[in-house]
């Protein structure tokens, strides 16, 4: 065998056995350098899920004074006019006046609780439905949403209210718009979730995002408190529904 040949075959043995390396460290056609930078890289957060654990659901369909009592933050009571119809709790209001009327729960208390409610339009979208968790006399969390599509989570101190101040925090430093929201007569759940020392919030089963992370603002100031519900509008009359409300357990 001449020595062209011998060369031949031996750089067709090393290559195999190159190859044969490569395939066994299982790094395919990528470099090592490639592969640990896959290994770097990091999962997306995991975003929450609700629970189907009820602590306690209203259908709405007996008198809400019996479980619920009115406060007014604005507007006066003679604006509201409170109805219940096909199993529904529908609540209207008459001008000039901005509202903001919401109903306390009278007979439950939660630490780490979700109240979540099915609500629908029938009037300007230019509104919001609220729900409340963790209130007392010092105050609560606010989770709003409005058909128009925007959504805020907001923290309410009542004594910035008895000396005349805004009471209300936005946890987010401003108001959103959300996809997930609903618009014109369809209807909505939307949920406010106070676990722990974090308060967050869901549209349609959905947790909101903010800043490109699933929302979740860590805030102590209230840790226990009943549940409410509300509706609130700016100088126009409203014409809005609750079909049912529910404390979930997280």
């Amino acid at each position: 065998m001449n020595k062209k040949i011998m060369v031949t075959l031996f750089l067709a043995v090393f290559m195999l056995a190159s190859c044969s390396t490569i395939s066994n460290l299982g790094i395919g056609g990528e470099s090592v350098e490639e592969e640990l930078e896959l290994q770097e890289i990091k999962s997306e957060p995991t975003e929450a899920t609700l629970s189907d654990s009820i602590y306690y659901r209203d259908e709405l369909e007996e008198d809400p004074n019996k479980d619920w009592g009115l406060r007014v933050i604005t507007g006066l009571e003679e604006q509201l006019i409170l109805s219940q119809m096909g199993g529904k709790l529908r609540l209207r209001t008459l001008p000039p006046n901005d509202v903001n009327f919401i109903f306390l729960n009278k007979n439950n208390d939660y630490k780490d609780v979700i109240v979540q409610a099915e609500v629908e339009n029938d009037g300007p979208i230019d509104n919001g439905y609220s729900l409340i968790c963790r209130a007392t006399e010092e105050g609560w969390y606010e989770f709003r949403i409005s058909s128009s599509g925007y959504y805020e989570l907001i923290r309410f101190d009542q004594y910035k209210k008895n000396e005349g101040k805004n009471a209300y925090t936005n946890l987010l430093e401003k108001r959103f718009n959300s996809t997930l929201i609903k618009g014109g007569l369809d209807k909505n759940v939307f949920s406010l979730s106070c676990v722990g020392s974090t308060i967050s919030a869901f549209i349609n089963g959905d947790q909101l995002y903010y800043k490109k992370l699933p929302l979740a603002i860590e805030d102590s100031t209230y840790g226990e408190g009943t549940i409410g519900f509300g509706i609130l509008g700016f100088g126009e009359s409203l014409d809005m529904t609750f079909n049912w409300v529910e404390a979930v357990k997280p």
